[in-house]
């Protein structure tokens, strides 16, 4: 895991829908892209969800269980898309839904769990990763200060967290981004700072980085048109490569120092 300067990860999720080809060819999209992390969502449909569960928006002819069946991959193609990572040299991140899905997760030796805005809560899931003594990055976005302030709790006990602002609004309007927050989580639990950026373009990403954010995430689609619930608001490739150009940018510009007295004429 990177810690200095500005890491990008690309945010893949369940936009592969299934395609074991799709997510391979993803996490070499990332790479081309500039981004040094890529992340998933690891789900294992049984142990999450029911049967008749109440379908999402997104679900046209498939019930939520049968989304995470299908989309859900087993632990010969987690081997198989690790192996492509390190084979990249991009780091490989996942949000486990399950204390079985980290169980998974563990075989291939993931460096680092996300948690999902949704699972800050979960304290039995929070305190199994814990164990595991893997980096975690903890998403605030459904969260209040009383309900993070356990979580860190629970996982911070081996100084490895790190705390990301976001928004759970797809996409995320000027007024709800909430980088007040930033500072606030830093100074709050004196552990470095992530974003995730659920905004329509680069504007948000880039004022989070230049208020300290290390750690900047974006979803990345190969078409908007893609079937499933993050296509829609991620960022086709060559945006995505635009938006990894501007960060590395500007991580020159916050680390390149110039002396006034010693200007270029």
């Amino acid at each position: 895991m990177k810690k200095k300067g500005i890491n990008i990860i690309a945010e893949i999720g369940s936009v592969h829908d299934g395609s074991i080809g799709n997510a391979i060819n993803l996490i070499r999209m990332a790479k081309k892209c500039g981004a040094t992390h890529v992340k998933f969502q690891t789900h294992i449909a049984e142990n999450e969800t029911t049967i008749n569960a109440p379908n999402s928006k997104y679900f046209n002819d498939e019930s939520r269980y049968e989304y995470f069946k299908r989309t859900g991959f087993d632990l010969s193609q987690w081997k198989l898309l690790k192996k492509e990572c390190d084979r990249n040299k991009i780091t490989f991140l996942s949000s486990p839904f399950s204390i079985e899905a980290v169980n998974l997760l563990e075989k291939i030796n993931c460096p680092i769990y996300k948690i999902a805005s949704g699972e800050v809560t979960n304290t039995p899931l929070l305190e199994y990763i814990a164990k595991t003594g893997k980096v975690v990055f903890l998403s605030s976005g459904m969260s209040n200060f009383e309900e993070l302030d356990v979580a860190v709790k629970i996982l911070n006990k081996k100084k490895k967290l790190i705390i990301f602002q976001c928004s759970s609004i797809y996409p995320c309007p000027p007024n709800d981004v909430g980088l007040n927050v930033l500072k606030e989580l830093k100074e709050k639990y004196r552990c470095p700072i992530g974003f995730s950026d659920h905004t329509d373009g680069k504007v948000a990403a880039i004022a989070a980085a230049t208020l300290g954010a290390n750690y900047i995430e974006k979803h990345l689609t190969f078409s908007k048109e893609m079937y499933g619930s993050d296509a829609k608001y991620a960022m086709e490739p060559s945006q995505f490569r635009e938006f990894c150009n501007s960060l590395k940018d500007l991580n020159k510009m916050i680390n390149s120092k110039i002396d006034k007295n010693n200007i270029k004429k």
